[in-house]
């Protein structure tokens, strides 16, 4: 047993600086794929807040619009003013990045803006007195009384800050024609 210990002999430097630089390779082989996966998930996250953000201010938006009365004002594509079944005055706005909702005329409005989405790229709204839907045409008008349908066009990215080179600017445009059922 003594002569077995006496015989054994450690590692020379070019063997152990040979592991080393194998391991790392592993080492940095390994954090590149979880560098990848994290930027794979942020632009995944990104995406579907994006997404989201669009689908829950279009399904307002558009509820609201159905069951309109009248439409008071339109004096921009990215504002309009419309009266509910209820009789409460309902205004869509973008101011900035941040589509508002303000509501009047109501016991529970406060006639205070409230925020619907933020991260809001584009608000474009156009308004039809007639659409032929067989064609995918209509004819425009700028008179609220006039307008029997309303196209809804907007496109959302996150509400936090991203570069607009980053892979993790994701934009999700959503579109939807509203016929308004009470005018």
């Amino acid at each position: 047993m003594f002569r077995f210990l006496r015989e054994q002999r450690g590692f020379t430097l070019a063997e152990l600086l040979i592991v080393i630089a194998i391991l790392g390779m592993m080492l940095a082989g390994l954090v590149t794929v979880q560098m990848q996966g994290q930027q794979s998930y942020l632009i995944g996250s990104h995406r579907v807040e994006a997404q989201q953000n669009g689908r829950v201010a279009l399904e307002l938006m558009t509820r609201e619009l159905r069951s309109a009365t009248s439409v008071i004002a339109i004096p921009s594509a990215t504002n309009m003013t419309f009266a509910d079944e209820n009789s409460a005055v309902i205004q869509y706005q973008l101011t900035g990045s941040t589509l508002t909702r303000t509501a009047t005329g109501c016991a529970t409005c406060t006639g205070l803006p409230d925020t619907v989405i933020g991260g809001v790229v584009t608000f474009n709204l156009t308004y039809f007195s007639a659409y032929d839907g067989s064609t995918n045409t209509g004819t425009t008008t700028a008179d609220n009384t006039q307008v029997k349908l309303v196209r809804v066009r907007l496109v959302t990215g996150t509400e936090e800050s991203v570069a607009s080179y980053s892979a993790a600017n994701q934009l999700a445009t959503i579109e939807m024609l509203v016929r308004l059922r009470n005018t």
